[in-house]
């Protein structure tokens, strides 16, 4: 038994849930449920609730608004650990993230980032030299509404996307190269040995086919700060392996209740502080 711990959980916010409202909560409360059961006193709060509580001995949260990641900074500045921490969310966001990877080594898309209301003029050849288009990403969250994430083959297309986040209040956007070959979706917890991968075409893919895939994809969730992550992995024509997106907390809709096993796992070894910095090793 873990001992009587209290756990705060906080759900995310239907607007960073577009179409997966039901989706994120069901491995939130999956998770939830895990904890109880070994013996966590778990507390759920939404969002405009959670200023008033007193500070837990773990805040697990899948939020990313900034009401409740400002919360999230004043109770980790008072030593409750927090999964994932406010900086790690915050890292998922493109402008962040994009950096973070290149300097840990992860092979991603050729890629450019943009303000999208100066956009440099050298831009529309940089686009037309992608001979399979590229794809406009808003900068910051992944995507709330339709024209978040858009694919287009041409510089004039490229303008009017960023045109439409300019005018939605979008300030940067990652312009990146669309790389032909199959997409693998994959998820995993650090220091858990979870990690599971799924061709969109033909299903699960075997240990031996996803070879060093775990290693790559959880030294990019380390970069960032990740415990729990999903993301999707492009294998070109070419044989290569890149990385084009990275998620705190997704939904593991595939893999739900052997994720929330791992993640509840995971959640109480951060809880301990000596624990968690040996597994992670940072």
């Amino acid at each position: 038994m873990a001992g009587h711990r209290v756990f705060v959980g906080v759900p995310r916010e239907p607007l960073y849930s577009p179409g997966k409202v039901d989706a994120d909560r069901a491995i939130f409360d999956a998770t939830a449920r895990v904890l109880e059961r070994r013996g966590i006193d778990v507390r759920v709060v939404s969002t405009p609730r959670i200023r008033a509580l007193e500070q837990p001995a773990l805040v697990f949260a899948m939020c990313q608004g900034p009401a409740a990641l400002a919360w999230l900074r004043a109770v980790e500045s008072g030593g409750t650990r927090v999964v994932h921490s406010p900086s790690a969310i915050r890292a998922c966001h493109r402008r962040r993230m994009a950096p973070l990877l290149a300097r840990a080594g992860v092979p991603r898309p050729a890629a450019r980032l943009v303000a999208t209301t100066a956009v440099p003029e050298d831009l529309g050849d940089w686009i037309e030299r992608r001979c399979f288009g590229v794809w406009i990403k808003r900068g910051d969250v992944h995507a709330t509404a339709d024209g978040d994430v858009v694919r287009v083959r041409s510089a004039a297309d490229a303008s009017r996307a960023l045109g439409a986040l300019a005018q939605r209040g979008v300030n940067e956007a990652l312009v990146e190269e669309h790389v032909e070959g199959e997409t693998v979706k994959f998820y995993g917890v650090r220091g858990t040995g979870f990690f599971r991968a799924y061709r969109l075409r033909a299903g699960r893919l075997t240990a031996a086919q996803t070879g060093e895939w775990p290693a790559l994809c959880d030294r990019a969730a380390g970069a960032l700060g990740l415990e729990i992550y999903g993301g999707d992995l492009i294998v070109a024509r070419d044989g290569r392996t890149v990385l084009v997106d990275l998620n705190d907390w997704p939904s593991f809709s595939v893999c739900r209740d052997r994720a929330a096993g791992a993640i509840a796992e995971r959640l109480i070894a951060c809880s301990n502080p000596v624990e968690a910095q040996g597994e992670t090793g940072t």
